[in-house]
Order: C-alpha cells, then sequence, then structure tokens
C-alpha cells in the first residue's frame, strides 16, 4: 500500500515556547511522505506565537513539505475545523501544538491495512501506554461514561484525529464545536455517515502543564454533549428515524 500525502492540523495558542521545536520534528517526520503539509492555525495568541508561525512558514517551508498559516476564532474546535477547511493531504492528522503522542498516533495508522476512513489516537485503548495524573484520569473516565450515556459513543474521543480528507469535507458542514467537544462531534457524525471509527494505541506522558479546570470544563462538556443530544433528536425527526446512536 503507497503512502499518503498528509496534513498535520495544529492548533497554535500561547505555544510560543514549544513552537519551533514542534515544526522541526514534523518537517523531518514528513520528509518520507513527500507532498505532505504543515498547517499552523494561529487562534488568539497573545505571546507572540502569531509572527512565530509566519516566521517558521518562511524559513521551513520547502518543496517536499509545505508549512502554511492560517488563523481561527480562539478554540481548538475552530482551529481544527480550520486547517480541515484548507487541507490538501489525504489523510489528515488533527493533533495538539506539543504532539502529545509523538508520533505513535501517525505511525499506527500507516501501519494498518487497509486503512480506515476514521482513527483515534486513543489513551483508553488497552495497549496504549499512559502516564497522567489522577484527575486528569477520572475527568476522563467520567466524560466517557457522559459521552456514552447522551450520544451513544464508547470510543475515546479526546485523543488525536486521523481521517481521510474525503470524510473530512463530507463531515465539515455539520460541525460547530469551537472546543475540546470537536472530537466527539467528529466521531459521532462519522457514525452517522455510517462510518465506524477506530481506536489505536498511542503512548503518552502528561507534561504537567494542563489549563483543564475540573469545574468548568466538565460543565461545558456536559453542555455541549447536551447540545448534539438534541441536534441527533431533531435530525431523527427530521428523516422520521429513531432509536440511539451507538458507535462500535
Amino acid at each position: 500500500m503507497s503512502e499518503p500525502t498528509i496534513s498535520y492540523v495544529i492548533p497554535v495558542h500561547n505555544q510560543i515556547a514549544e513552537l519551533r521545536k514542534t515544526v522541526r520534528l514534523l518537517v523531518t517526520r514528513l520528509v518520507h511522505l513527500p507532498g505532505s503539509e504543515v498547517i499552523l492555525v494561529e487562534n488568539g495568541s497573545t505571546d507572540g506565537s502569531g509572527p512565530l508561525c509566519l516566521s517558521l512558514a518562511a524559513t521551513m517551508n520547502s518543496d517536499e513539505t509545505s508549512v502554511r498559516v492560517t488563523t481561527s476564532a480562539k478554540g481548538l474546535g475552530f482551529a481544527w475545523r480550520r486547517g480541515m477547511a484548507m487541507a490538501r493531504g489525504e489523510a489528515l492528522v488533527l493533533t495538539a501544538a506539543d504532539l502529545p503522542f509523538g508520533f505513535t498516533d501517525l505511525d499506527g495508522y500507516l501501519g494498518l491495512s487497509p486503512r480506515p476512513p476514521l482513527v483515534m489516537g486513543s489513551k483508553t485503548h488497552r495497549d496504549s501506554q499512559i502516564e497522567t495524573p489522577a484527575v486528569r484520569r477520572a475527568m476522563s473516565a467520567g466524560f466517557g461514561l457522559l459521552r456514552a450515556g447522551l450520544i451513544g459513543l464508547t470510543l475515546d474521543t479526546q485523543g488525536s484525529v486521523l481521517i481521510q480528507r474525503s470524510l473530512a469535507q463530507v463531515l465539515l458542514p455539520r460541525l460547530r464545536a469551537g472546543d475540546y467537544l470537536i472530537g466527539a462531534e467528529i466521531n459521532l457524525w462519522a457514525v452517522h455517515e455510517g462510518v465506524t471509527p477506530i481506536e489505536i494505541p498511542v503512548v503518552y506522558t502528561a507534561s504537567g502543564r494542563s489549563t483543564v479546570s475540573p469545574i468548568r470544563d466538565s460543565v461545558a462538556m456536559a453542555a455541549g454533549l447536551l447540545t448534539l443530544r438534541r441536534r441527533i433528536a431533531d435530525e431523527r425527526r427530521l428523516s422520521g428515524h429513531t432509536g440511539e446512536a451507538v458507535a462500535s
């Protein structure tokens, strides 16, 4: 099976300390997949990350791997959606600016044959190697139970997303999340398109630097899931379907 061209979508929000290293790692890795690209999506930085994105694009862009810069409203969902809209690769990797799984997600995806339309780099996969604080593990477990109960998704939607561009273009008009709910939303509408998301193991060690607020973010995610549940119900009413959405 031939190797696909890859579009790495990197949301950039106050990442000046690590951004240069991240782009260098990506360009070095993607040189083996010529025609691939790195899309830096600056979304509301106040630390100089915006000018650094432009500088990196000017100095690290090459014939083998292009480095492109765009902007979006503040928020992971807005950044991923913007990157999805402009990606040119055959497959997209939607991840974070610190590459939390290194390249274990990409390597796992490339090792699949055939490659599914949608793959999740999953921290809950039984073969994943994960080191995270107990509080974050508890939050993830609680969110997983809520997600399964409200919208029927039983897989980990909080990791990286590896998605064929053709599917991304189909899903994009239905995506509305501007925050971390974007992963759940991508998987939800993919399931409604008849796609079965596949989870692959990753290696992850928490950096210790987290902006997660247990109360604020838990409330926001619960509210977002309820909104998705209402959208599912509305769509069923319009289409005349009944029953719960279930992800394999």
